[in-house]
């Protein structure tokens, strides 16, 4: 009896540092903060049938620290009235670019109206999927709710989500 005791107890042990140790090493990073930035379109060879949204916005007040994100997003006139209105990638080159981290995702839009101002409001949910440099195996998801300004391409908003990155 005492034998199944001492195994029960050094199981129990090995199996509370195994669970600690993973809880460690992986780190959970939420996003909340605001975005601005601008973007522009690009003809796709045949004008009639759509143009690339190419934008970038930087943050600098969410916990993961400054970054600059770029995306890039086909927009296909054939395709404007079925959900999800664009599909997209996008890089999230945090802090400086000159050491290598960056987090890779890939996005999905749509269009629920206008702002109060007028402008385009575009709500976008991005699925992170890797990363680079100390976000190399990221995952997690991050949402855009923004208004964009058709005529100047200037976008402002929100962006609010959860990174999960694995320690060394």
């Amino acid at each position: 009896m005492n034998n199944i005791k001492r195994i029960s107890l050094m199981t129990a042990i090995f199996l509370t540092v195994a669970l600690v140790s993973s809880a460690v090493e992986a780190g959970v990073i939420r996003i909340n903060g605001t975005i601005a930035g601008s973007e522009t379109e690009v003809p796709f060879l045949d004008p009639a049938e759509g143009f690339y949204v190419n934008g970038s916005f930087t943050s600098t007040d969410t916990q993961l620290g400054p970054f600059t994100l770029f995306y890039s997003d086909p927009l296909v006139f054939a395709f404007l009235d079925m959900p999800p209105e664009s599909v997209g990638a996008s890089r999230l080159i945090v802090g400086d670019a000159a050491n290598g981290d960056s987090i890779v995702a890939c996005s999905i839009g749509n269009n629920p109206g206008s702002c109060a101002n007028g402008d385009i409001h575009l709500v976008e949910t991005d699925t992170i999927i890797g990363g680079t440099g100390r976000y190399a195996g990221a995952i997690g998801s991050f949402t855009l709710d923004r208004c964009l300004n058709a005529v100047t391409g200037e976008t402002s908003g929100t962006i609010s989500g959860t990174i999960v990155v694995r320690g060394p």
